[in-house]
């Protein structure tokens, strides 16, 4: 249905149709984001209604030092809980933090861009890209990945240096040789082919991000991942992204997996901190 509204709002027929028609064609479409890479990121910031909501307290931060060492009105501000703060860009997600450009300053606050920690973020302008399902479901995959938290690891747990490119680096465990790298573990050919279709043009954590979660729009199953409330809608899910991600159940490719159970606990732990 997507393929058939985006070639009648592209194609010779928008000749004959009214503005009318094609603005709700076009409303139509963007909702479609399952299927589009377009619907990466729609969300309210497309509006230009850019905003974050505090869910526990914190503080605004001007780098991304620990908070503790951080003096307060220069340094760090306040944030309580429940509050939403207006942006004048939209927010940017940088692994553990949201880089954020307040509209307005803070009480007692001397800077308006900063970064938050975004486990006490419960919800953004981004919409349902790095929803908090999206996020726990991304920490549960780098979990059976092995790679945690971190974005600079090889094939191996090797670290490389640089975020400029993947690092294309060829490494051998046994009989088995991959290139594999990042959170996520991208074969080099795998990245290509993603960085080309969605125009990411370094391998910075942010990217690996986004890669991550066109690889569930590929598998068809980041609508199911956004809903996530049960373990049979976790488990469909795990076993769909089977062919992407060796550790998963149900995997082909005969490396050790989890099970569908042991995931959705750690799901559900990752889940619990946004």
């Amino acid at each position: 249905m997507c393929a058939r509204l985006l070639d009648l709002a592209r194609g010779e027929t928008m000749n004959r149709i009214s503005t009318l028609v094609f603005l709700a064609l076009s409303t139509v479409v963007a909702a479609c984001g399952q299927n589009s890479d377009a619907g990466f990121t729609a969300s309210d910031s497309e509006s230009g209604v850019h905003y974050v909501v505090i869910g526990q307290d914190t503080v605004l931060k001007k780098t991304k030092e620990d908070s503790s060492l951080l003096k307060f009105g220069s340094e760090k501000c306040n944030v309580p809980a429940g509050t939403k703060l207006y942006l004048s860009e939209a927010p940017r997600y940088d692994v553990n933090h949201y880089l954020v450009n307040t509209a307005e300053f803070l009480t007692n606050c001397s800077f308006s861009r900063g970064y938050l920690f975004s486990k006490h973020v419960s919800k953004t302008s981004l919409g349902g890209a790095f929803a908090p399902n999206v996020k726990a479901f991304l920490d549960t995959i780098a979990f059976a990945e092995g790679t945690d938290e971190r974005y600079d690891i090889i094939f191996t747990f090797a670290r490389f240096f640089s975020y400029a490119d993947h690092p294309r680096e060829l490494r051998c465990s046994g009989s088995l040789c991959s290139d594999a790298a990042g959170r996520y573990q991208f074969l080099s050919t795998t990245w290509d082919n993603l960085a080309r279709r969605l125009g990411l043009y370094d391998f910075s954590p942010e990217n690996q991000d986004r890669a991550a979660i066109q690889l569930l729009k590929d598998a068809g199953v980041y609508g199911t991942v956004v809903n996530i409330s049960s373990f049979n809608q976790f488990a469909d899910a795990a076993y769909g992204v089977s062919s992407t991600w060796a550790s998963m159940p149900g995997s082909p490719y005969g490396q050790p997996t989890y099970s569908a159970s042991t995931l959705y606990s750690k799901f559900n732990t990752f889940l619990s901190r946004y």
